[in-house]
């Protein structure tokens, strides 16, 4: 056993490069949420009309509104995941969140909810284009879908919710 206390000096220099761009490579749940408003706003009914008055990105949950009618949607990044085996750098997963709010009286909300809920589920069920983005997203998974009733003043309001997971290339 050597017990020598050789020190060592090191002189290194480290060189950081600050650019205000993303690059393409990032900028994931920028694309992810876009992605997903575009494929809600052109959502539509059996009788070909859109099934949101408006698609958000991000929401509030204490001002989440519905006009008239249609219900209005909220899209939010929820949360990424990372491979813990291999590299720390880049995600893996994606979880996201979809709103949406229908309000009135209450049998006619709550049906009004669970067209609206059908419709998204079919899509994500036979549409590819709700599954897949181009060179970011290779499948996406519904973890978690949910219809809640809520008393809004004097009415009620439902208020659905899809949790999915997004599998990135």
């Amino acid at each position: 056993m050597n017990n020598d206390n050789t020190i060592v000096d090191l002189d290194e220099t480290w060189t950081i490069q600050l650019t205000g761009k993303t690059l393409p490579k990032y900028g994931i749940a920028y694309k992810v949420s876009n992605w997903l408003k575009n494929n809600l706003e052109s959502l539509t009914d059996d009788d070909n009309n859109p099934v949101f008055n408006k698609v958000n990105l991000g929401f509030d949950e204490n001002n989440l509104k519905s006009f008239g009618v249609k219900p209005v949607c909220d899209v939010h990044i929820n949360d990424f995941t990372y491979d813990p085996n291999f590299d720390y750098s880049m995600p893996t997963t994606v979880n996201s969140i979809i709103l949406f709010y229908s309000k009135g009286t209450s049998d006619k909300s709550y049906l009004n909810a669970c067209r609206v809920h059908d419709y998204i589920l079919q899509e994500f069920l036979t549409n590819d284009d709700f599954k897949t983005l181009e060179s970011t997203v290779r499948d996406t998974h519904i973890t978690n879908s949910r219809l809640m009733i809520q008393p809004i003043r004097k009415k009620w309001g439902v208020m659905g919710a899809f949790e999915l997971s997004h599998l990135l290339f």
